[in-house]
């Protein structure tokens, strides 16, 4: 997986949520956002790119498997000049798509303050 630039954030627009959709957060579609991760469960670490996020849980691409209810540690490397954002959850989905694992992740604590970040990210991305 190439190396994703800090400096670069990209929020989608678009309506993710379906008929079907049980989230209690409104998820926010970003590109570009590296998370570096830590498997509690064995001790190995990986790195993958987050593609969506709320403040209940999270969407990365990487090339690495990882098996649903693996407890992860994570750092979510917003560009905003800012320590990386740490939190802690939990793997729900996982499904291979070509060389890259989706992974769907939900946090141990929903992280309303983290969210202000993204919040802000996306402001000035508004201009």
């Amino acid at each position: 997986m190439p190396k994703i630039k800090r400096n670069e954030l990209e929020i989608v627009p678009g309506d993710l949520s379906g008929p079907d959709d049980k989230r209690t957060f409104c998820r926010f579609l970003v590109e570009k956002v590296p998370i570096q991760f830590k498997d509690l469960k064995i001790g190995t670490r990986g790195e993958g790119a987050c593609k969506d996020i709320s403040g209940g849980g999270a969407r990365m691409d990487s090339i690495r498997e990882l098996r649903p209810r693996t407890p992860l540690e994570m750092w979510f490397d917003f560009p905003d000049g800012f320590e990386p954002m740490h939190l802690l959850g939990r793997v729900v989905w996982s499904k291979a798509e070509g060389p890259l694992w989706r992974i769907g992740i939900s946090f141990d604590r929903q992280r309303l303050m983290s969210m202000a970040r993204i919040l802000k990210a996306t402001q000035a991305e508004e201009g």
